[in-house]
């Protein structure tokens, strides 16, 4: 392989982690959040304002890792 594939190759790597992580980030701030709503798994004084608003960031961050993702993927040559 020449230099220039490898980069690639490590490039498409980085990227795909990014994304895996933002896959990874979002089911969990979107799963935690339903889980409350449909059956109450947490325990009774806990502030539901705070996990909706931590599934918020969570999506905001997932969305925000698959476009470091997508902006890791631009430097392909």
């Amino acid at each position: 392989m020449t230099p220039e594939e490898i980069q690639n190759e490590r490039l498409k790597l980085t990227a795909n982690w990014f994304n895996t992580l933002a896959t990874a980030v979002l089911t969990a701030g979107l799963f935690v959040p339903a889980a409350q709503f449909l059956f109450g798994v947490l325990p009774a004084n806990t502030d539901v304002g705070l996990v909706y608003g931590i599934g918020g960031i969570c999506i905001l961050a997932g969305v925000g890792l698959h476009f470091a993702g997508q902006w890791t993927l631009g430097g392909l040559e």
